[in-house]
């Protein structure tokens, strides 16, 4: 190997997993360069000298670092240019990346710009000496076969390395490397993206490694919508989310969530793998699992072969059939806790109490207090004092979290449940009747559940909602004037002969625009 290989690495340091890449990818770097090249660190942002002496206890020799504030948040076509302009000063003869989205992203725009070759998402890298080049390994087809990859004598030879597929270097506390700090001459004004905010978003969800439960996602579920099975099945279970390589390269879900030998490996207690073929870069990630479910419309795939239970079933067809008897399960469980409340003794058992089971149903859903309250039409105090048990909820809020499970409640309610319900409804339909700006469609229809009536806004004015709330649905159609309509965040204006439908648990307030009487006709309908 040529004592003055030259290697360039790209700091990524967004968050953990981003900058752990960086270090797996630096560790790659010191492995091809030996004991006689040098592994560079080109490292963009601002205030970000902790980070660059981090990187060279993990094993680079030099940081380039430009640190300036303007380069705090990450903007493709600035961050290109001060890369492009750099590798052209120093001349590396290789520059690898980690393959995040920014990764791939900032990877093919200075690939195009300096006119070289870059290869993606290598899982082995290696350099060859008599040529003078490098070469890797990436997967191809699916993962179904490996390409072995070589690049033209153009420098640098670029890639971007897969997540996992390599390992960091022990850190070193004691190393020693050169910091170079490189003065910001490159005009911030002149990129064409403007940052009007940024927000990190703290994950929600436990690292995969550590889920009891996992639902994995492949090829097999087609597109997002059957993805997006996978992730219901996998709330519902109180579990995690995982993919195969097509559903990432799809965009389906993010490279985070990738599991094989380019990815994550996983010992979960069940494992439910949808749409998976069991191809070995994948199931290499999966050995250790407790018990393997596996579901796959082609009998003679290998994943069956690993599996304890298999389901020869469409993923479109079993999925939602799987899903609708879990939430029937779930409300059943739910609506049987709900009945102990009222028994003496209930509070001193040893089981799982009702408000301990809404707050595990909220938290398998990974719903925050605000997020159900939002859901189910109340405010988040009384989701907090029914999950401390400290508050008894009605009979209604069954109907609301139903609402919330998309099920049809009918089936786990009790006769005296249904009258509690019924009586509720009685007494909306009562008050609004009684109310001078509702004038009943439907006389006689207060256990019915749909019901009309004719409402009157005055000119100018905004209308006065009654206090009943009711889960269901609502149609609106403006008989005669103009209405102003507060639709949650949204805000709409409908004139005469105009209709809408939605939601009754949406946030909605009425107005009349006109200065004359407005009418309109309201259809509610309850479950």
């Amino acid at each position: 190997m040529k004592k003055s290989l030259e290697i360039w690495v790209f700091g990524d340091y967004r968050h953990p997993f981003p900058s752990r890449l960086t270090r797996q990818v630096i560790g790659q770097a010191r492995a091809l360069c030996g004991d006689h090249g040098r592994v560079t660190v080109i490292l963009l942002g601002s205030q970000v000298e902790g980070v660059a002496r981090e990187y060279i206890g993990y094993g680079a020799h030099r940081i380039l670092m430009v640190d300036d504030k303007p380069l705090a948040v990450y903007r493709v076509d600035l961050f290109t240019t001060i890369i492009c302009d750099l590798i052209r000063q120093y001349s590396p003869e290789i520059f690898i990346l980690g393959a995040t989205e920014f990764g791939r992203e900032l990877a093919a725009r200075v690939a195009r710009r300096l006119g070289v070759g870059l290869s993606a998402e290598c899982i082995s890298l290696a350099w060859d000496m008599e040529q003078g080049r490098l070469t890797a390994t990436s997967s191809a087809f699916g993962g179904q076969y490996l390409a072995r990859i070589v690049w033209s004598p153009d420098l640098p030879n670029m890639a971007t390395l897969c997540p996992g597929a390599f390992p960091e270097r022990p850190y070193e506390g004691t190393a020693e490397g050169e910091l170079v700090r490189v003065p910001n001459r490159w005009d911030s004004q002149s990129s064409k993206i403007r940052v009007l905010s940024s927000v990190y978003e703290a994950p929600h969800s436990v690292r995969l490694e550590e889920a009891r439960v996992v639902v994995v996602g492949g090829r097999g579920v087609k597109n997002l919508t059957g993805y997006h099975y996978v992730r219901e099945l996998a709330s519902l279970l109180g579990g995690e989310v995982g993919a195969t390589r097509p559903a990432v390269d799809a965009h389906w879900t993010s490279h985070e969530r990738l599991i094989g030998q380019t990815g994550r490996a996983i010992r979960p207690e069940l494992l439910i793998t949808c749409g998976t073929s069991g191809a070995v870069q994948y199931t290499a990630g999966i050995r250790g699992t407790g018990m393997i479910v596996a579901v796959n419309r082609d009998p003679h795939a290998p994943i069956f072969k690993m599996a304890d239970m298999g389901v020869i079933a469409d993923t479109h067809s079993f999925l939602p059939a799987l899903i609708s008897e879990l939430k029937a399960l779930l409300f059943k469980e739910i609506t049987e806790l709900f009945r102990k409340q009222d028994k003496p003794d209930s509070r001193e058992g040893r089981g799982m109490t009702f408000g301990q089971r809404l707050k595990r149903f909220r938290e398998d859903h990974k719903m925050s207090p605000s997020e159900l309250a939002e859901k189910t039409g109340q405010p988040p105090e009384f989701i907090e004092q029914v999950e401390s048990d400290s508050l008894i909820p009605p009979v209604s809020f069954l109907l609301q979290l139903s609402h919330a499970l998309h099920i049809d409640p009918s089936h786990f309610l009790t006769e005296q449940e249904k009258v509690q319900i019924d009586e509720k409804r009685h007494e909306g339909f009562f008050k609004r009747t009684q109310n001078y700006s509702y004038r009943t469609l439907t006389p006689g229809a207060a256990d019915k559940h749909l019901r009309a009536f004719m409402v009157t806004i005055e000119p100018r004015e905004t209308h006065k909602m009654i206090e009943y709330k009711h889960p269901g649905e609502e149609f609106i159609f403006v008989y005669r004037g103009e209405l102003e309509l507060t639709l949650g965040e949204k805000v709409l204006h409908l004139k005469q002969g105009e209709t809408i439908h939605f939601d009754s648990e949406t946030k909605h307030k009425l107005r009349n625009l006109s200065d004359e009487r407005c009418d309109l006709l309201v259809a509610l309908y309850t479950p």
